[in-house]
């Protein structure tokens, strides 16, 4: 009886989580265009990430130089990274998972123009392959609707693509995913 009872309370917990993330993402969908008008510089963004729970125990490397993006809510767009990085984190479990860091303008390792943030989630062998950007014929879109991650999966989409934050993957690396960033002027 007292297992019964365990049971229905993680059941409702769960479902109480999934309506809660599912409030979330409709009120993200109703938002036509929100306007970006948070200024945030690399670093301090940097550092809302590494406080996400998602990413506790990550080794953090690199530096996103001394440079500026908008947000509509910083807190917001590091929460649906350390999401989207924890589901990269989650396909590889038993492994160390890194970040590495990099950005600013006319930076090489950022593609087309050079100017941006890119953060790079996955397991430390991964993330070279990663590191070559979106454009290579290797790097395949996020799948954002995978199974067992709830609603904070899509939740986090919603949010990196008001915020115009491109997203990859490689076809070697399941556990794997880059993000980049669009500066602006501070």
């Amino acid at each position: 009886m007292q297992r019964a009872f365990q049971q229905t309370r993680a059941a409702l917990g769960t479902l109480a989580t999934l309506c809660n993330d599912m409030s979330k993402v409709s009120a993200l969908s109703e938002i036509s265009s929100p306007a970006l008008t948070e200024r945030v510089t690399t670093r301090e963004f940097i550092a809302h990430v590494q406080k996400a729970q998602e990413v506790e125990g990550t080794e953090w490397s690199g530096d996103g130089g001394a440079a500026t993006i908008a947000a509509q809510t910083a807190t917001d767009l590091a929460h649906a990274v350390a999401v989207v990085a924890k589901a990269a984190f989650d396909e590889a479990r038993e492994e160390p998972h890194a970040m590495r860091v990099a950005g600013g303008l006319g930076h090489d390792g950022l593609g087309e123009g050079g100017n941006g943030l890119v953060m790079l989630a996955g397991t430390p062998d991964a993330l070279p392959a990663l590191a070559a950007g979106p454009d290579v014929a290797e790097a395949r879109q996020v799948d954002f609707t995978r199974g067992g991650k709830g609603l904070r999966l899509i939740w986090a989409a919603f949010v990196l693509q008001r915020h115009h934050v491109q997203t990859w993957t490689h076809q070697g690396h399941r556990a794997a995913v880059g993000f980049r960033f669009p500066l602006v002027q501070a």
